[in-house]
Protein backbone atom coordinates (compact mmCIF):
# COMPACT_ATOMS: atom_id res chain seq x y z
CA UNK A 1 0.00 0.00 0.00
CA UNK A 2 1.40 3.68 -0.86
CA UNK A 3 2.19 5.94 2.07
CA UNK A 4 0.32 9.10 1.92
CA UNK A 5 2.06 12.24 0.83
CA UNK A 6 2.23 14.89 3.91
CA UNK A 7 3.65 18.19 2.54
CA UNK A 8 6.24 20.23 4.69
CA UNK A 9 8.23 22.81 4.88
CA UNK A 10 12.20 23.21 5.13
CA UNK A 11 13.36 25.93 7.19
CA UNK A 12 16.07 26.32 4.89
CA UNK A 13 13.72 27.45 1.88
CA UNK A 14 12.33 29.78 4.86
CA UNK A 15 15.67 31.62 5.58
CA UNK A 16 16.03 32.34 1.88
CA UNK A 17 12.25 33.90 1.52
CA UNK A 18 13.34 36.17 4.06
CA UNK A 19 15.84 37.77 1.67
CA UNK A 20 12.88 39.34 -0.36
CA UNK A 21 13.05 42.15 1.47
CA UNK A 22 15.28 45.64 0.21
CA UNK A 23 16.16 47.16 3.09
CA UNK A 24 16.39 47.39 6.83
CA UNK A 25 13.05 50.12 6.56
CA UNK A 26 10.92 47.68 4.49
CA UNK A 27 12.37 44.43 6.98
CA UNK A 28 11.31 46.98 10.08
CA UNK A 29 7.96 48.24 8.51
CA UNK A 30 6.85 44.58 9.30
CA UNK A 31 7.46 44.36 12.70
CA UNK A 32 5.46 47.81 13.21
CA UNK A 33 2.90 46.82 11.02
CA UNK A 34 1.62 43.90 13.26
CA UNK A 35 -0.07 45.63 16.15
CA UNK A 36 -2.73 48.07 14.22
CA UNK A 37 -4.25 44.95 13.09
CA UNK A 38 -5.35 44.73 16.59
CA UNK A 39 -5.65 48.11 17.72
CA UNK A 40 -9.32 47.96 17.29
CA UNK A 41 -9.72 51.81 17.73
CA UNK A 42 -7.04 52.14 20.43
CA UNK A 43 -4.43 55.12 20.42
CA UNK A 44 -1.57 53.04 19.44
CA UNK A 45 2.35 54.24 20.33
CA UNK A 46 5.17 52.54 18.28
CA UNK A 47 8.78 53.09 19.85
CA UNK A 48 11.85 51.81 17.41
CA UNK A 49 15.18 52.10 18.84
CA UNK A 50 18.59 50.86 16.94
CA UNK A 51 21.65 50.44 18.61
CA UNK A 52 24.60 49.66 16.80
CA UNK A 53 27.17 49.22 20.25
CA UNK A 54 25.01 47.18 21.63
CA UNK A 55 23.99 45.15 18.58
CA UNK A 56 20.54 45.12 19.06
CA UNK A 57 17.03 46.67 17.49
CA UNK A 58 13.86 46.88 19.59
CA UNK A 59 10.64 47.60 18.65
CA UNK A 60 7.79 48.25 21.39
CA UNK A 61 4.49 48.70 20.57
CA UNK A 62 2.13 49.60 23.18
CA UNK A 63 -1.64 50.88 23.28
CA UNK A 64 -3.12 48.06 21.33
CA UNK A 65 -4.44 44.60 22.55
CA UNK A 66 -0.78 43.17 22.93
CA UNK A 67 -0.15 39.59 23.34
CA UNK A 68 -0.59 36.62 25.57
CA UNK A 69 0.68 32.93 25.71
CA UNK A 70 -1.65 32.07 22.52
CA UNK A 71 -0.75 34.96 20.63
CA UNK A 72 3.07 34.01 21.00
CA UNK A 73 1.66 30.78 19.81
CA UNK A 74 0.46 32.23 16.83
CA UNK A 75 2.70 34.28 15.54
CA UNK A 76 5.80 31.81 15.20
CA UNK A 77 3.28 29.68 13.27
CA UNK A 78 4.21 29.61 9.62
CA UNK A 79 0.92 30.68 7.04
CA UNK A 80 -1.33 29.62 9.82
CA UNK A 81 -3.50 31.44 13.07
CA UNK A 82 -5.57 33.90 14.35
CA UNK A 83 -8.06 34.58 11.72
CA UNK A 84 -7.28 37.90 10.05
CA UNK A 85 -10.43 40.39 9.02
CA UNK A 86 -10.42 41.58 5.26
CA UNK A 87 -9.53 45.20 6.48
CA UNK A 88 -5.88 43.67 8.16
CA UNK A 89 -2.89 45.10 7.17
CA UNK A 90 -1.40 41.68 7.67
CA UNK A 91 -2.93 38.75 5.71
CA UNK A 92 -0.21 35.70 5.68
CA UNK A 93 1.01 35.07 8.53
CA UNK A 94 4.91 35.25 7.56
CA UNK A 95 5.59 38.83 7.19
CA UNK A 96 7.10 39.79 11.17
CA UNK A 97 8.93 36.19 11.07
CA UNK A 98 10.80 36.76 7.94
CA UNK A 99 11.66 40.21 8.63
CA UNK A 100 13.15 39.13 12.14
CA UNK A 101 14.97 36.61 10.31
CA UNK A 102 16.50 39.47 7.28
CA UNK A 103 17.58 41.96 10.69
CA UNK A 104 19.08 39.59 13.22
CA UNK A 105 20.41 36.11 14.36
CA UNK A 106 18.63 36.42 17.98
CA UNK A 107 15.09 37.16 18.81
CA UNK A 108 13.21 37.99 21.91
CA UNK A 109 9.82 38.26 23.05
CA UNK A 110 8.04 40.28 25.94
CA UNK A 111 4.17 40.86 25.77
CA UNK A 112 1.12 41.22 27.45
CA UNK A 113 -2.34 41.36 26.76
CA UNK A 114 -4.32 44.44 27.37
CA UNK A 115 -6.78 43.82 30.34
CA UNK A 116 -4.44 40.85 32.09
CA UNK A 117 -1.34 41.30 34.47
CA UNK A 118 0.77 38.49 33.38
CA UNK A 119 3.93 39.07 31.10
CA UNK A 120 5.20 36.48 28.75
CA UNK A 121 8.19 36.15 26.78
CA UNK A 122 9.47 33.90 24.09
CA UNK A 123 13.20 34.16 23.30
CA UNK A 124 15.27 31.93 20.30
CA UNK A 125 18.79 32.65 19.72
CA UNK A 126 19.17 31.16 16.56
CA UNK A 127 16.01 32.62 15.04
CA UNK A 128 17.78 33.76 12.08
CA UNK A 129 20.11 30.81 11.74
CA UNK A 130 18.02 27.52 13.09
CA UNK A 131 17.61 24.93 9.83
CA UNK A 132 15.14 22.82 11.86
CA UNK A 133 11.61 23.22 13.00
CA UNK A 134 11.35 24.76 16.56
CA UNK A 135 9.29 23.36 19.33
CA UNK A 136 8.96 25.52 22.44
CA UNK A 137 6.79 27.17 25.30
CA UNK A 138 6.18 30.32 26.00
CA UNK A 139 6.94 31.28 29.52
CA UNK A 140 6.35 33.85 32.45
CA UNK A 141 8.86 36.98 32.98
CA UNK A 142 10.41 37.14 35.60
CA UNK A 143 9.03 40.70 36.58
CA UNK A 144 13.14 41.62 38.24
CA UNK A 145 14.66 40.65 34.50
CA UNK A 146 11.89 43.50 32.94
CA UNK A 147 13.68 46.07 30.88
CA UNK A 148 12.54 49.78 31.71
CA UNK A 149 11.13 49.91 28.61
CA UNK A 150 8.18 47.60 29.67
CA UNK A 151 8.27 48.41 33.33
CA UNK A 152 7.42 52.34 32.54
CA UNK A 153 4.19 50.77 30.98
CA UNK A 154 0.47 51.38 33.02
CA UNK A 155 -0.75 47.89 34.50
CA UNK A 156 -2.94 46.25 32.58
CA UNK A 157 -1.95 48.29 29.45
CA UNK A 158 -1.04 45.85 26.15
CA UNK A 159 2.37 45.86 24.93
CA UNK A 160 4.62 43.27 22.51
CA UNK A 161 8.74 44.27 22.60
CA UNK A 162 10.40 42.15 19.56
CA UNK A 163 14.52 42.41 20.74
CA UNK A 164 16.24 41.72 17.92
CA UNK A 165 20.02 41.10 19.26
CA UNK A 166 23.56 40.15 16.66
CA UNK A 167 22.62 41.89 14.07
CA UNK A 168 22.89 41.10 10.69
CA UNK A 169 25.60 42.85 8.20
CA UNK A 170 22.79 45.75 6.62
CA UNK A 171 23.05 49.51 6.18
CA UNK A 172 21.38 50.72 9.52
CA UNK A 173 20.26 54.09 8.55
CA UNK A 174 17.99 56.12 10.76
CA UNK A 175 17.39 59.07 8.63
CA UNK A 176 16.09 56.39 5.85
CA UNK A 177 13.86 55.09 8.47
CA UNK A 178 12.60 57.89 9.72
CA UNK A 179 11.28 58.79 5.95
CA UNK A 180 9.96 56.26 5.05
CA UNK A 181 7.78 55.65 8.29
CA UNK A 182 6.54 59.05 7.37
CA UNK A 183 5.90 58.24 4.21
CA UNK A 184 4.22 54.98 4.88
CA UNK A 185 1.84 55.62 7.98
CA UNK A 186 1.92 59.39 6.40
CA UNK A 187 -2.21 58.67 6.45
CA UNK A 188 -2.51 57.16 10.26
CA UNK A 189 0.21 59.78 11.60
CA UNK A 190 -1.90 62.71 10.02
CA UNK A 191 -4.83 61.05 11.71
CA UNK A 192 -3.70 60.50 14.73
CA UNK A 193 -4.00 56.96 14.92
CA UNK A 194 -1.10 56.04 15.70
CA UNK A 195 2.39 57.85 17.26
CA UNK A 196 5.50 56.24 16.37
CA UNK A 197 9.30 57.66 17.44
CA UNK A 198 12.61 56.37 16.09
CA UNK A 199 15.18 56.65 18.66
CA UNK A 200 13.38 58.77 20.89
CA UNK A 201 12.48 61.54 17.79
CA UNK A 202 9.14 61.37 17.06
CA UNK A 203 7.59 61.02 13.31
CA UNK A 204 6.07 63.35 11.28
CA UNK A 205 3.64 62.62 9.06
CA UNK A 206 5.06 63.33 5.03
CA UNK A 207 3.19 66.25 4.40
CA UNK A 208 1.86 66.71 0.87
CA UNK A 209 0.66 70.42 -0.38
CA UNK A 210 -2.16 71.18 -2.25
CA UNK A 211 -1.85 73.85 -4.75
CA UNK A 212 -4.76 76.37 -4.67
CA UNK A 213 -4.76 76.26 -8.96
CA UNK A 214 -7.26 73.63 -8.58
CA UNK A 215 -9.64 72.46 -6.55
CA UNK A 216 -8.92 68.93 -5.01
CA UNK A 217 -11.13 66.51 -6.62
CA UNK A 218 -12.92 64.18 -3.82
CA UNK A 219 -14.10 60.34 -4.01
CA UNK A 220 -16.95 59.48 -1.80
CA UNK A 221 -16.59 55.89 -0.96
CA UNK A 222 -17.36 53.88 -4.26
CA UNK A 223 -18.44 50.35 -4.87
CA UNK A 224 -16.78 49.03 -7.85
CA UNK A 225 -17.40 45.34 -9.59
CA UNK A 226 -16.18 41.97 -7.45
CA UNK A 227 -16.93 43.80 -4.03
CA UNK A 228 -13.80 46.32 -4.21
CA UNK A 229 -14.22 49.76 -2.70
CA UNK A 230 -12.14 53.14 -3.12
CA UNK A 231 -12.41 56.59 -1.84
CA UNK A 232 -9.92 59.74 -1.26
CA UNK A 233 -8.87 62.76 -3.39
CA UNK A 234 -6.94 63.68 -6.38
CA UNK A 235 -5.07 67.14 -6.45
CA UNK A 236 -2.52 69.33 -7.66
CA UNK A 237 0.51 69.62 -5.69
CA UNK A 238 3.75 72.19 -5.28
CA UNK A 239 6.71 69.66 -5.79
CA UNK A 240 8.98 72.12 -3.79
CA UNK A 241 7.46 72.23 -0.85
CA UNK A 242 7.71 68.96 -0.04
CA UNK A 243 9.49 68.81 3.06
CA UNK A 244 11.16 65.07 3.03
CA UNK A 245 13.58 63.17 4.90
CA UNK A 246 16.41 60.79 3.08
CA UNK A 247 14.70 57.70 1.13
CA UNK A 248 11.39 59.33 0.20
CA UNK A 249 10.93 60.32 -3.27
CA UNK A 250 7.39 61.60 -3.59
CA UNK A 251 6.25 60.32 -7.78
CA UNK A 252 3.53 62.02 -9.13
CA UNK A 253 -0.05 59.95 -9.56
CA UNK A 254 -2.02 58.48 -6.69
CA UNK A 255 -0.70 56.94 -3.71
CA UNK A 256 -3.19 53.55 -2.87
CA UNK A 257 -3.24 52.63 0.57
CA UNK A 258 -4.61 49.89 2.34
CA UNK A 259 -6.06 50.05 6.40
CA UNK A 260 -4.10 53.36 6.74
CA UNK A 261 -0.95 52.07 5.26
CA UNK A 262 0.69 53.19 1.98
CA UNK A 263 0.76 50.29 -0.78
CA UNK A 264 2.14 52.21 -3.41
CA UNK A 265 2.56 55.51 -4.95
CA UNK A 266 2.94 57.14 -8.55
CA UNK A 267 0.15 54.95 -10.08
CA UNK A 268 -0.75 56.77 -13.49
CA UNK A 269 -3.89 54.50 -14.12
CA UNK A 270 -3.28 54.47 -17.73
CA UNK A 271 -2.13 58.18 -17.87
CA UNK A 272 1.29 59.36 -19.16
CA UNK A 273 2.53 62.01 -15.93
CA UNK A 274 6.01 61.96 -17.44
CA UNK A 275 4.95 63.16 -20.88
CA UNK A 276 4.55 66.55 -19.74
CA UNK A 277 6.38 68.75 -16.50
CA UNK A 278 3.15 70.15 -15.38
CA UNK A 279 1.82 66.79 -14.99
CA UNK A 280 4.26 65.81 -12.04
CA UNK A 281 2.38 67.82 -10.49
CA UNK A 282 -0.82 65.28 -9.94
CA UNK A 283 -1.21 63.65 -6.68
CA UNK A 284 -3.83 62.01 -4.85
CA UNK A 285 -4.54 59.21 -2.34
CA UNK A 286 -6.85 56.48 -2.26
CA UNK A 287 -7.55 54.05 0.24
CA UNK A 288 -8.71 50.72 -1.25
CA UNK A 289 -10.87 48.01 0.43
CA UNK A 290 -11.65 44.40 -0.62
CA UNK A 291 -8.64 43.52 -2.36
CA UNK A 292 -5.60 42.74 -0.85
CA UNK A 293 -1.64 43.58 -0.91
CA UNK A 294 0.84 41.22 -1.78
CA UNK A 295 2.63 39.35 0.87
CA UNK A 296 5.86 42.44 0.65
CA UNK A 297 2.52 45.46 1.07
CA UNK A 298 4.51 46.76 -1.82
CA UNK A 299 2.01 45.93 -4.98
CA UNK A 300 -1.19 44.46 -6.28
CA UNK A 301 -2.24 41.65 -8.22
CA UNK A 302 -2.58 44.44 -11.27
CA UNK A 303 -4.05 41.31 -13.78
CA UNK A 304 -6.69 40.67 -10.98
CA UNK A 305 -10.07 42.03 -12.26
CA UNK A 306 -10.35 43.93 -9.08
CA UNK A 307 -7.66 45.97 -10.13
CA UNK A 308 -8.82 46.50 -13.52
CA UNK A 309 -12.06 47.38 -11.86
CA UNK A 310 -10.23 50.41 -9.92
CA UNK A 311 -7.88 51.01 -13.24
CA UNK A 312 -10.63 52.05 -15.02
CA UNK A 313 -12.53 54.12 -12.04
CA UNK A 314 -9.56 55.97 -11.42
CA UNK A 315 -8.20 56.93 -15.19
CA UNK A 316 -11.58 58.36 -15.53
CA UNK A 317 -11.60 60.70 -12.15
CA UNK A 318 -7.59 62.11 -13.31
CA UNK A 319 -9.09 62.92 -16.48
CA UNK A 320 -10.62 66.29 -15.45
CA UNK A 321 -7.16 67.35 -13.63
CA UNK A 322 -4.63 65.91 -16.52
CA UNK A 323 -7.00 68.35 -19.05
CA UNK A 324 -6.43 71.32 -16.69
CA UNK A 325 -2.97 70.78 -16.39
CA UNK A 326 -2.35 70.23 -20.00
CA UNK A 327 -4.53 73.64 -20.97
CA UNK A 328 -2.54 75.25 -18.35
CA UNK A 329 0.72 74.35 -20.09
CA UNK A 330 -0.42 75.13 -23.14
CA UNK A 331 -2.01 78.82 -22.58
CA UNK A 332 1.30 79.42 -20.37
CA UNK A 333 4.12 78.28 -22.67
CA UNK A 334 7.34 79.83 -22.76
CA UNK A 335 9.54 80.21 -26.04
CA UNK A 336 12.79 78.74 -26.25
CA UNK A 337 13.87 82.39 -27.14
CA UNK A 338 12.25 83.53 -23.99
CA UNK A 339 14.39 81.16 -21.82
CA UNK A 340 17.72 81.54 -23.39
CA UNK A 341 17.02 85.90 -22.73
CA UNK A 342 16.37 84.79 -19.09
CA UNK A 343 19.53 82.56 -18.41
CA UNK A 344 21.72 85.47 -20.30
CA UNK A 345 19.81 87.86 -17.68
CA UNK A 346 20.76 85.51 -14.64
CA UNK A 347 24.38 85.18 -16.05
CA UNK A 348 24.50 89.15 -15.78
CA UNK A 349 22.73 89.49 -12.55
CA UNK A 350 24.98 86.86 -10.88
CA UNK A 351 28.49 88.44 -11.71
CA UNK A 352 26.67 92.05 -10.74
CA UNK A 353 25.75 90.67 -7.42
CA UNK A 354 29.06 88.89 -6.99
CA UNK A 355 31.32 92.55 -7.71
CA UNK A 356 28.53 94.36 -5.52
CA UNK A 357 28.61 91.97 -2.11
CA UNK A 358 32.51 91.41 -2.47
CA UNK A 359 33.24 95.34 -2.93
CA UNK A 360 34.33 95.36 -6.31
CA UNK A 361 31.07 96.66 -8.03
CA UNK A 362 31.99 100.17 -9.94
CA UNK A 363 30.37 102.35 -7.32
CA UNK A 364 33.46 101.79 -5.04
CA UNK A 365 35.74 102.68 -7.27
CA UNK A 366 33.67 106.15 -8.54
CA UNK A 367 34.01 109.04 -7.50
CA UNK A 368 30.09 109.47 -7.35
CA UNK A 369 29.55 107.17 -5.28
CA UNK A 370 28.38 107.16 -1.99
CA UNK A 371 29.52 105.15 1.28
CA UNK A 372 29.08 101.13 0.35
CA UNK A 373 28.72 101.78 -2.82
CA UNK A 374 25.64 103.20 -3.03
CA UNK A 375 24.12 105.68 -6.41
CA UNK A 376 23.98 109.53 -4.98
CA UNK A 377 20.87 110.97 -5.34
CA UNK A 378 19.87 112.34 -8.62
CA UNK A 379 20.66 116.29 -8.70
CA UNK A 380 17.11 118.50 -9.06
CA UNK A 381 15.95 118.42 -12.15
CA UNK A 382 17.53 115.53 -13.66
CA UNK A 383 15.52 112.85 -15.56
CA UNK A 384 14.71 109.54 -13.98
CA UNK A 385 16.08 106.82 -15.39
CA UNK A 386 13.57 103.72 -16.29
CA UNK A 387 12.74 100.92 -13.27
CA UNK A 388 10.48 97.91 -12.88
CA UNK A 389 7.09 98.54 -14.33
CA UNK A 390 7.32 102.37 -14.69
CA UNK A 391 9.30 104.81 -13.54
CA UNK A 392 11.54 105.59 -10.26
CA UNK A 393 13.79 107.82 -9.01
CA UNK A 394 17.13 106.15 -8.12
CA UNK A 395 17.91 104.80 -4.51
CA UNK A 396 18.94 107.74 -2.01
CA UNK A 397 21.82 107.61 0.22
CA UNK A 398 20.89 105.24 3.49
CA UNK A 399 22.97 104.96 6.60
CA UNK A 400 25.77 102.93 7.03
CA UNK A 401 25.01 99.36 6.66
CA UNK A 402 25.38 97.47 10.12
CA UNK A 403 29.25 95.70 10.61
CA UNK A 404 29.48 92.81 8.28
CA UNK A 405 27.23 93.50 5.49
CA UNK A 406 29.03 92.63 2.73
CA UNK A 407 27.90 89.18 1.69
CA UNK A 408 30.58 87.23 -0.28
CA UNK A 409 27.76 85.19 -2.46
CA UNK A 410 29.81 81.82 -2.55
CA UNK A 411 26.88 80.27 -4.98
CA UNK A 412 27.27 82.55 -7.74
CA UNK A 413 30.39 81.02 -9.22
CA UNK A 414 29.96 80.66 -12.89
CA UNK A 415 28.63 76.76 -12.25
CA UNK A 416 26.23 77.77 -9.77
CA UNK A 417 24.28 80.44 -11.66
CA UNK A 418 20.64 78.62 -11.48
CA UNK A 419 19.21 77.71 -14.58
CA UNK A 420 15.74 79.88 -15.12
CA UNK A 421 12.60 77.62 -15.72
CA UNK A 422 8.99 78.97 -15.82
CA UNK A 423 6.18 77.16 -14.61
CA UNK A 424 2.81 77.82 -12.90
CA UNK A 425 3.48 77.99 -9.50
CA UNK A 426 -0.42 79.92 -8.24
CA UNK A 427 -0.34 81.50 -5.24
CA UNK A 428 1.29 83.44 -3.58
CA UNK A 429 4.79 82.98 -4.77
CA UNK A 430 6.67 85.19 -7.54
CA UNK A 431 9.52 82.41 -8.31
CA UNK A 432 11.19 79.84 -6.22
CA UNK A 433 14.65 78.40 -5.95
CA UNK A 434 14.99 74.52 -6.53
CA UNK A 435 18.18 72.79 -5.43
CA UNK A 436 18.16 69.33 -7.28
CA UNK A 437 18.57 70.64 -10.04
CA UNK A 438 19.78 74.05 -9.32
CA UNK A 439 16.85 76.45 -10.37
CA UNK A 440 15.12 79.64 -10.69
CA UNK A 441 11.56 79.44 -11.06
CA UNK A 442 9.01 81.91 -12.67
CA UNK A 443 6.19 81.49 -11.57
CA UNK A 444 3.76 82.52 -14.72
CA UNK A 445 0.57 82.94 -12.23
CA UNK A 446 2.34 86.31 -10.46
CA UNK A 447 -0.19 89.06 -11.60
CA UNK A 448 2.79 91.78 -12.51
CA UNK A 449 4.31 88.14 -14.87
CA UNK A 450 1.02 89.14 -16.46
CA UNK A 451 1.82 92.47 -17.64
CA UNK A 452 5.46 93.12 -17.49
CA UNK A 453 6.87 89.26 -17.19
CA UNK A 454 8.34 89.37 -20.94
CA UNK A 455 10.61 92.43 -20.52
CA UNK A 456 14.34 92.08 -19.12
CA UNK A 457 13.41 94.65 -16.33
CA UNK A 458 11.50 92.23 -14.84
CA UNK A 459 13.39 89.16 -14.98
CA UNK A 460 16.52 90.48 -14.14
CA UNK A 461 14.58 91.98 -10.78
CA UNK A 462 13.21 88.73 -10.10
CA UNK A 463 16.59 87.16 -10.47
CA UNK A 464 18.37 90.08 -8.52
CA UNK A 465 15.36 89.54 -5.78
CA UNK A 466 15.83 85.52 -5.32
CA UNK A 467 19.32 85.51 -5.71
CA UNK A 468 19.89 87.99 -2.64
CA UNK A 469 17.26 85.93 -0.74
CA UNK A 470 18.74 82.95 -1.26
CA UNK A 471 22.42 84.80 0.14
CA UNK A 472 20.80 86.76 2.77
CA UNK A 473 17.66 85.37 3.90
CA UNK A 474 18.48 86.44 7.36
CA UNK A 475 19.54 89.73 6.98
CA UNK A 476 16.76 92.27 7.84
CA UNK A 477 14.35 92.77 4.45
CA UNK A 478 16.37 96.97 4.11
CA UNK A 479 19.46 95.32 3.57
CA UNK A 480 17.79 92.91 0.81
CA UNK A 481 16.31 95.97 -0.62
CA UNK A 482 19.28 98.37 -0.51
CA UNK A 483 21.28 95.85 -2.63
CA UNK A 484 18.59 94.84 -5.15
CA UNK A 485 18.57 98.19 -6.00
CA UNK A 486 22.07 98.82 -6.32
CA UNK A 487 22.17 95.65 -8.54
CA UNK A 488 19.49 96.89 -10.65
CA UNK A 489 20.95 100.09 -11.05
CA UNK A 490 24.35 98.58 -12.32
CA UNK A 491 22.43 95.87 -14.72
CA UNK A 492 20.77 98.97 -16.39
CA UNK A 493 23.81 100.86 -16.73
CA UNK A 494 25.77 98.11 -18.12
CA UNK A 495 22.77 97.51 -20.68
CA UNK A 496 23.33 101.04 -21.80
CA UNK A 497 26.82 100.99 -22.06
Amino acid sequence: MTAPMKETIGREAVLQMANQYKSVADALMELIDNPFDYRRGRALTVEVRIDKKRDEIIVLDYGGEGMDDSGLADWISWGTGRQHEATDIGQYHVGGKLAAIYLANSIEIICRRSGDSTIWRFCDPEWGTRTTLLTAMPTRANPSELPTDVLRLPSACGFTMVRLSRLKPHRYELAVLTGRLANTYRKLLAEEACRIFVNGEAVSPLVIPISSVYKPIEIPPQKLALGVKVRGRIWVTDRDRFKVGRGVNPKAGVRTVFNGRLITDGEEFGHYLAGRGTLQRIFGEIEISGLRPNTTKDGWDTSSPGWQAIHDFMHEQMQPVVAFLNQLAESKAVSRDQRKRANRIAREVARILEDLLSGRGQGDSSDQASPMGRKPPTPSGDEPKPGLGGTHAPPQPKTEAPEGAVGKLPRLSPSRVPTIEFDSLGQPDRYQLRQRPYALVINVDYPLYQTIGETDAYLAETIAMALLEEEWGSRPATDLLNELNRAIWQWQENREE
